[in-house]
């Protein structure tokens, strides 16, 4: 077999995608620093106890982020999966091996406004949903009513429509019932300050992911929260193929991390490299948060402009809330195409272009602007005028 000196995805028959959606994990996430890279890559040049690492990392990032205890997960997903198994049994040997088969705690509450596919998260360690309120509303006695030794946790969301509970009652109650509150910050995360706000608020354990704004390695994410929790953390997660007889202290906290064998996040594993790229992704962001807002700003408003060869177009700016950043919404109402139609060429052209479809039920395609390199911008804007002209010509 020759290997090649020189990879390309060119040469495995991909197309490269101009990423006008954002950090999202069907493409990949976003760009990494140089120095991330580098970290990256001198992370895999040598081996280390991966228990020490994660304590040795977990204790920066919670300097860093200002929080109790932090813990190295492959994703948000992968840390509100751990967060759960880790309300539900803790670190007790039995409840880690017989997991996803729960004990006395055997449900987690959610309110119906705050549903979500990433349940799944939650539900793969074989905890029940107990949904409370409607869907535009949820009343402080439905949350009390339901907080019983049955309950692991409550699982809480940013947003969610109506008269929902904020994330402060939450707390307040469940706590007064002896059960931690999980909070899905995904892509809420950073601000860092936002993240402050959460512990303040009560938060017992956050997932939060280290591929979105942070700049991280998309499969890294961090799980922060109560020291006790997090300690426990890596019961369910680290490899526990060990020998106990000869297993040493951690130099860094001198904890034995034995227990149960190989716990239900066991195929969730992480990397160093991940690891040591997301700590360094962190420490860049903390030191300069606002790096990336002018080349955002300079690649949006290059596609603005572009977009106003075009009158039929429809171009207002909006903002994602969660993830902190102007967008541009392109309404295609007054053009001979749909949102779909336009998606399909862009997807189908050179250079492959994807925009956010959340609107497109409404005819609108969002450019969010945090994966663009230089000039992509104007690109995406020149593409969609010629799109809807040809369109308008009939060719």
């Amino acid at each position: 077999m020759r290997i090649p000196t020189a990879f390309s995805y060119g040469g495995l028959g991909l197309r490269p995608v101009v990423n006008g959606l954002g950090p999202v994990t069907r493409l990949g996430g976003l760009p990494l620093s140089d120095t991330v890279i580098e970290a990256m890559r001198w992370a895999v040049a040598t081996n280390v106890r991966m228990d020490e690492l994660q304590e040795a990392v977990g204790i920066e990032l919670a300097r860093l982020l200002d929080v109790p205890a932090a813990y190295v997960t492959s994703g948000a997903s992968a840390g509100l999966t751990l967060a759960a198994a880790v309300c539900a049994v803790g670190g007790d040997s039995r409840g880690v091996d017989e997991l996803p088969v729960t004990g006395t705690r055997s449900r987690v509450i959610v309110q119906m406004a705050h549903r979500d596919p990433y349940d799944h998260a939650v539900t793969a360690v074989g905890l029940r949903l107990t949904e409370i309120g409607y869907p535009y509303s949820t009343r402080p006695h439905e949350l009390a009513r339901e907080l019983d030794g049955t309950v692991a946790a409550v699982l809480h969301r940013l947003g969610g429509n109506g008269d929902v509970l904020p994330l402060r009652t939450v707390a307040e109650l469940s706590h007064a019932a002896g059960v931690p509150v999980i909070v899905d910050a995904a892509d809420y995360v950073p601000p860092v300050s936002r993240l402050r706000q959460l512990m303040d608020d009560g938060a017992d354990l956050v997932a939060v992911s280290g591929g979105k704004s942070f700049r991280g390695p998309q499969a890294s994410g961090v799980l922060c929260g109560r020291a006790d929790l997090i300690r426990d953390v890596a019961l369910h997660h680290l490899d526990m193929d060990l020998r106990e007889a000869t297993w040493q202290p951690s130099d860094i906290t001198g904890l034995w991390p034995t227990g149960g064998r190989e716990g239900i996040g066991r195929g969730m594993k992480v990397g160093r490299e991940q690891i040591i790229g997301l700590l360094v992704a962190v420490c860049e962001h903390v030191a300069e948060p606002d790096r990336w807002v002018s080349h955002h700003a300079t690649e949006l408003a290059a596609c603005e402009r572009a977009l106003t060869a075009c009158d039929a177009l429809r171009v207002t700016r909006a903002h994602n809330a969660f993830l902190d950043v102007a967008t541009l919404a392109i309404d295609f109402s007054a053009t001979l195409l749909d949102a779909d139609e336009v998606a399909r060429q862009l997807d189908r052209g050179t250079p492959r272009i994807q925009l956010g479809e959340q609107d497109a039920w409404r005819n609108v395609l969002v450019v969010n602007p945090l994966g663009l390199a230089a000039g992509e911008g104007a690109q995406i804007g020149e593409r969609i005028v010629g799109v809807v002209r040809a369109a308008s010509d009939g060719t």
